[in-house]
């Protein structure tokens, strides 16, 4: 089970950097699951992968990957909720 440690912050960080097979549905899985007042979740990664991340995660969903930080033996892929919009619910405006 990923360790998940909540702060003061609402920012959940989940240790998922064990995770080969299944990675983009287990991080929407937990995005998906977590309270409504939280508005950040941060997950720890394997390092290289964000080509992959960045791919991944793209419009039309209610949370935003925004950053992917590098550390040392791992990365943090950041995401925030946003609010999807009743007149564009895909989010193509944006492109």
């Amino acid at each position: 089970m990923p360790e998940t440690s909540n702060s003061n912050t609402s920012t959940d960080i989940i240790d998922i950097q064990h995770v080969t097979c299944g990675l983009v549905p287990l991080m929407q899985t937990h995005l998906e699951g977590s309270e409504p007042e939280v508005d950040t979740v941060e997950f720890k990664v394997r390092q290289g992968i964000e080509t992959e991340l960045w791919n991944s995660f793209g419009t039309g969903t209610t949370w935003q990957l925004v950053e992917i930080r590098k550390d040392l033996f791992f990365d943090i892929a950041k995401f925030i909720r946003k609010e999807v919009s009743e007149l564009d619910p895909l989010g193509l405006m944006e492109f």
